[in-house]
């Protein structure tokens, strides 16, 4: 195992962050490509990518990011154009990336044959630039850096404080050598930044560095020539330091001497101006740290027990630290897990002190109810993700679609920001692709065929997330050719499916029938049949639902409904004859008392007039197949399913309840009636309803 190997999970997601600004950055290059703020991130994210590789000892991966950067320096310096073929190229390199990350991930060793095609292309258009730079003279910066690889190192530093001098001395009487250090990264050196980093992190295995010029933020940039300079405190003596510096490779020239404030401070700050005195500098040592291994891999370094910057805060002013952490997502789901348990245990107390009238214990019980709540609204917070960390990959996705399939179409999203619970979003990238790719192969048209029907030649895809109530909805609507109901009958009789008194509505819903494409021929994009079922599928799994709704030359809209989170809702606990069943409370518009009288029976179904509208009436002790409950009142629980109301009859309401949602056997999801099921406050199970699949059940029937 190698010295890095501690900070490979650290690498991988700094890695994945990086590659996904990457491929945002350079898809907006290419609509802006004079924009020189937008080359600047893309050049430091290439540059930091490069440099974590490179200090992980990935020499492939450098290679191709090194490769990758300086197409992005000729953008800069606009020797080269940005066209859509070079922003391609950049775009297979970082596929080429993500994929050698994987490996890396899998523990596979990476090859250099693996980026040996890209390398070439790189060098092409690399070589295009060159060549245009052919008989320029060395810019003024050019000049400056050559001159200083022909000069001297120099012996003093020009910034140095002298409340540094009072920390060293008192580093001098507790035993400790102090070191003026110069040293010159040899100039043919791609990784100017990441080799000043590992000879730092070296050095501070054995000891503490004061101070360093340029600054460390600018080391680790690799913004500088080749010449740095250390003040560093250590208890080794001046050839073990030496060798210290000599083990790492790409150093061209070294010195190391005693420090002298005299020989060595040159532009030297007044102490007494900054008001700073020796017992400050004493107790900010004193309470400084004196381990100072590196803890990211962009991390600057400090002096762990004497460093400038803490002296300038007491100073001067409060440092503000990073208030976020990444934490691994197994342990909220074992957080979440526990909460869950603890609102069960909650309930059951609440139901013992009900039924025994324990009234002493009232007011702590209540303590604890709102306590769980809070921490269970917490914890469920905490679990929430925007869905930008999968809508953003999608423009990228719509790019490469549209030069694959000769259009000309554009993403719109809307409402990135929208929360929804980590699993949910982790899950919903599959259909989403599905559904995006479907509406550029099969919804947009080609150009010439658009303006011919009067659109514009550019077609467009709106992907958009609202959150409703305790639902988050999300749409993917293009201005395509829309779902053409002949066509799709065609192609469902070829295939031996009945379509005979089917609506256009419902023939349209046919695109959801396992193995159903019409596609005419087979390419990567669609024509297998493989798709649209599972995108049903999985929102099912989800516990959401997805509409279609579809108008001939007009266009195709997505409606997918997802609930806030999987594991943790309110729910309206109701008696359906002997037994007790839960209804997720997010559906339920309101409840009323009905009774036999109130139904109106019709040639098919069963109706009650609801805000002046007759809406079905689903009788559940008779769907459930339980013994019916002799009663004339009844309860209707009024739900709106895909914007049209239903009537779910109980027998008795029992109240509100936050419950926990456990999954069920295979064999009772199979019967497409329960979303789960939950454990009561007594200790025994109440199912909870598949409102969803329960109305699109009667819906069919009608």
């Amino acid at each position: 195992m190698d010295d890095n190997s501690v900070y490979r999970t650290l690498f991988f997601e700094e890695t994945d962050d990086h590659l996904q600004q990457l491929n945002e950055h350079v898809l907006q290059l290419e609509s802006h490509p004079e924009d020189s703020e937008l080359l600047d991130d893309i050049f430091r994210s290439a540059h930091t990518l490069k440099g974590m590789a490179a200090t992980m000892g990935y020499d492939v991966m450098t290679k191709l990011t090194h490769k990758m950067e300086n197409i992005f320096d000729l953008f800069k310096k606009k020797t080269i154009p940005v066209t859509s073929d070079h922003i391609s190229l950049v775009f297979r390199c970082l596929d080429r990336l993500s994929l050698l990350v994987e490996n890396l991930r899998e523990e596979q060793e990476l090859q250099e044959n693996q980026i040996t095609d890209l390398l070439a292309e790189l060098d092409q258009v690399e070589n295009v630039g060159v060549k245009q730079e052919v008989g320029l003279t060395l810019t003024e910066e050019q000049a400056v850096a050559q001159e200083e690889v022909t000069n001297e190192l120099q012996h003093y530093f020009l910034n140095l404080e002298s409340a540094d001098q009072l920390v060293v001395n008192k580093a001098q009487a507790e035993g400790y050598n102090s070191f003026i250090i110069g040293i010159r990264i040899d100039s043919e050196s791609m990784l100017k930044g990441p080799r000043a980093f590992l000879v730092m992190e070296k050095l501070e295995r054995e000891g503490d560095i004061l101070h360093t010029e340029p600054p460390t933020d600018e080391l680790e940039e690799g913004n500088f020539q080749s010449d740095f300079y250390v003040l560093y405190l250590t208890k080794e003596t001046k050839e073990q330091t030496i060798a210290n510096i000599l083990s790492n490779s790409e150093i061209d020239e070294v010195f190391v001497e005693s420090f002298d404030a005299q020989e060595h401070m040159k532009d030297v700050t007044d102490i007494a101006s900054s008001g700073i005195t020796l017992n400050t500098v004493s107790e900010v040592q004193s309470s400084a740290t004196t381990n100072s291994a590196p803890t990211a891999m962009t991390k600057s370094v400090q002096s762990g027990g004497v460093a400038t910057k803490a002296v300038e805060s007491v100073a001067t002013h409060t440092v503000t630290h990073n208030q976020s952490i990444r934490v691994d997502l197994n342990r909220l789901d074992l957080f979440l897990n526990l909460v869950s348990e603890l609102v069960v245990y909650r309930n059951q107390l609440e139901d013992a002190s009900n039924r025994s009238k324990l009234n002493e214990i009232k007011d702590s019980l209540e303590q604890v109810s709102r306590l769980t709540s809070e921490l269970q609204d917490l914890v469920l917070k905490i679990r929430m993700q925007q869905v930008s960390v999968v809508f953003s990959r999608f423009p990228r996705m719509v790019r490469d679609l549209a030069n694959e399939l000769n259009k000309e179409m554009e993403l719109v999203i809307l409402g990135e920001e929208t929360e929804l619970d980590k699993t949910v979003v982790s899950e919903l990238s599959e259909p989403l692709v599905h559904l995006l790719r479907n509406s550029a192969d099969h919804g947009i048209e080609l150009p010439d065929i658009r303006e011919k029907m009067g659109k514009s030649r550019k077609g467009t895809i709106t992907l958009a997330a609202a959150q409703e109530g305790n639902r988050v909805v999300i749409t993917i609507t293009d201005d395509g050719k829309g779902l053409d109901p002949v066509i799709i009958k065609e192609s469902a009789e070829s295939k031996g499916i009945d379509t005979s008194n089917l609506s256009d509505e419902k023939i349209q819903q046919l695109i959801f029938h396992p193995g159903f494409s019409t596609a005419k021929e087979v390419t990567n994009i669609s024509g297998r049949g493989v798709g649209m079922d599972v995108v049903q599928s999985k929102i099912n799994q989800l516990g959401g639902t997805i509409e279609l709704r579809s108008e001939v030359n007009k266009g195709t809209t997505f409606l997918i409904k997802l609930p806030l989170t999987l594991s943790i809702i309110q729910a309206l606990m109701v008696r359906i004859s002997s037994e007790i069943f839960a209804i997720p409370l997010d559906i339920v518009e309101r409840v009323v008392m009905v009774y036999e009288s109130d139904i109106i029976k019709t040639a098919n179904q069963e109706v009650y007039e609801f805000q002046d509208e007759l809406i079905p009436i689903i009788r559940t002790d008779e769907l459930l197949q339980l013994e019916p409950y002799e009663e004339q009142k009844k309860f209707a629980i009024i739900v709106n399913i895909d914007q049209k109301y239903y009537g779910i009859l109980s027998d008795e309401l029992i109240g509100q309840q936050e419950i926990v949602i456990k999954k069920i056997d295979s064999v009772l999801q199979q019967i497409n009636k329960y979303q789960g099921a939950t454990i009561l406050g007594n200790g025994s199970i109440a199912l909870i309803l598949d409102i969803n699949a329960i109305c699109h059940e009667k819906r069919e029937q009608l």
